[in-house]
């Protein structure tokens, strides 16, 4: 009994599959290519829409392909609409128009989270499997502080903590080169611990928010994700990054200390000559190749381990479990040879880096459970057709998990 319980639990789980070709998909970058120049960016939405719809039609779950219903002329008008907005403030500015700019911002404010929102359900709700389409319900206070309000807030307060321990730092030492670097340290390390903290807050929220308010037909998500472990992570992350910037602040510690005592000194002359630039030329512009493998590296760090963590918190209906198992090293390896077949054929390689990363994360993705058991049923909402709703339906035109 034991046995056959074990072969049924092996067939719960299952992976995503990726069935996408690199020419395919080459002939159908080309075409949208050729037509967005020929119509001067026109055709761009429905450039995406086509891209979409390609890469979602080839990936499949125990043998359905997802389908992808969004419209080309849904974005254009979003889009458009955007662009009218965002023309209209540049010339409240032009103008200088305060009544016109600050009713603007107003909007912005209040109303560009509840847009994106919106533009986020429509985008489920437009996405299939085996005919049941996902939704997305959420409230509009609730995404305006999860969105704005929230991360608003805990960056304020970080950027007003940041300058009161610059400030007290610099008040309280002496007027002397090393001190002040001391301060610049310290103050350089706390606005480091203070983003990762931030981060890990606003991250863990609209996780919840997101995963807790999407459904499957008439199934719901729900995500049980932890603060405490999304700034685990967050700050795990920034550490990463701390071993290049020690390289950096190395790197040029000792010109940019010659300068800075050169200038508390008084004097107006410049320290170096012509070769001496050359060389902290050189020294600045290694200093850039190094944070970008740092920020690289801290980014893939953040992104697995999220990823893993949050796929493995989610459930459909209590029922169905996910697991994601992608791995630093393997991810670091996919970003390298997309980023080099893309770099080194000028782009013309970019169709088949995006197959083979859209390959590796199905291959990585799996779904735990017996999935004919769930009751599956269309839900019955219907995509809202008013004005605004129309509006957003582009605001949020990728979604990435």
């Amino acid at each position: 009994m034991s046995e056959q319980q074990g072969c049924t639990e092996v067939n719960y789980s299952r992976t995503l599959m990726f069935h996408g070709t690199g020419k395919k998909y080459f002939l159908l970058c080309l075409v949208n290519l050729l037509l967005t120049v020929v119509t001067l960016g026109l055709f761009a939405p429905w450039a995406l829409v086509r891209s979409k719809r390609y890469l979602y039609s080839q990936t499949d779950l125990s043998g359905s392909r997802f389908s992808y219903n969004v419209t080309g002329a849904s974005i254009f008008i979003s889009w458009l609409f955007v662009g009218i907005f965002l023309f209209s403030f540049y010339m409240s500015l032009q103008l200088r128009d305060s009544a016109i700019k600050w009713c603007l911002v107003a909007v912005i404010i209040l109303f560009l989270p509840w847009l994106f929102m919106q533009s986020i359900r429509y985008q489920m709700q437009s996405t299939t499997l085996n005919n049941v389409r996902f939704n997305f319900k959420f409230s509009g206070l609730k995404a305006w502080w999860v969105v704005l309000g929230c991360p608003v807030l805990l960056f304020s307060g970080l950027y007003f903590l940041s300058l009161c321990i610059a400030s007290v730092g610099f008040s309280v030492i002496s007027f002397d080169i090393h001190n002040i670097m001391m301060v610049i340290a310290i103050s350089s390390a706390f606005c480091a611990f203070g983003v990762g903290l931030v981060q890990g807050i606003t991250n863990a929220m609209w996780l919840r928010f997101f995963f807790n308010g999407l459904s499957f037909g008439t199934q719901q998500f729900k995500a049980d994700i932890s603060t405490k472990k999304c700034i685990k992570i967050l700050l795990s992350g920034i550490l990463v990054l701390f071993p290049f910037l020690a390289a950096i602040v190395l790197l040029n510690f000792s010109w940019f200390m010659k300068i800075l005592a050169t200038t508390t000194s008084g004097y107006v002359d410049t320290p170096y000559s012509l070769s001496e630039f050359e060389s902290i030329k050189f020294m600045i512009m290694i200093s850039y190749y190094i944070y970008f493998v740092g920020a690289v590296l801290c980014w893939s760090y953040i992104y697995v381990t999220l990823r893993n963590y949050y796929f493995n918190t989610v459930a459909l209906s209590e029922k169905i479990a996910f697991r994601s198992t992608l791995t630093l090293s393997s991810f670091i390896i996919q970003l390298v040879i997309n980023g080099l077949l893309t770099v080194c054929t000028l782009g013309l390689g970019y169709p088949w880096a995006r197959i083979r990363y859209c390959r590796y994360l199905a291959n990585n993705t799996w779904v735990e459970g017996d999935l004919d058991a769930l009751d599956l049923q269309d839900h019955d909402d219907k995509i809202a057709t008013d004005v605004v709703s129309r509006i957003s339906r582009g605001l949020v035109p990728t979604i990435r998990l």
